[in-house]
């Protein structure tokens, strides 16, 4: 069990790192946003490490210290016939629509951001 807890932490801090070098700090965005994102960047982040081991000939307890996100297997893994796929395009879309998110200035453009911030989540309720 303990084994299975230090794997679930090293993914959260996987996960942690991933956000904060792709999006910055999220910790000012609405609670279910966060939520998405999290649960978006774990799912992704623990498949991309399956096929990575898979790749590797890895163990199935394998973690990497530092993660790196390899384009070309990332890429690939939109084009794998199974769960990766979806669980791919959907990291890929909501990476894009947040960076769209950043771009509006949440004091000026208040209804355009929380209209942003709506189309994210509907991401969510299509999984």
């Amino acid at each position: 069990m303990t084994a299975l807890n230090n794997q679930d932490s090293d993914l959260e801090k996987l996960c942690s790192v991933a956000i904060e070098q792709r999006l910055g700090d999220i910790s000012g965005l609405p609670k279910d946003l966060v939520e998405h994102v999290l649960n978006s960047y774990r799912k992704f982040i623990a498949s991309y490490l399956n096929m990575l081991r898979q790749k590797d000939n890895k163990p199935a307890n394998w973690m990497p210290k530092v993660l790196h996100i390899d384009t070309e297997l990332a890429d690939g893994m939109r084009h794998f016939f199974s769960d990766y796929q979806h669980i791919t395009r959907e990291f890929y879309r909501l990476n894009q629509k947040m960076d769209r998110l950043q771009e509006i200035d949440k004091d000026s453009q208040l209804k355009l951001y929380q209209h942003a911030i709506d189309d994210i989540l509907k991401l969510q309720s299509l999984d």
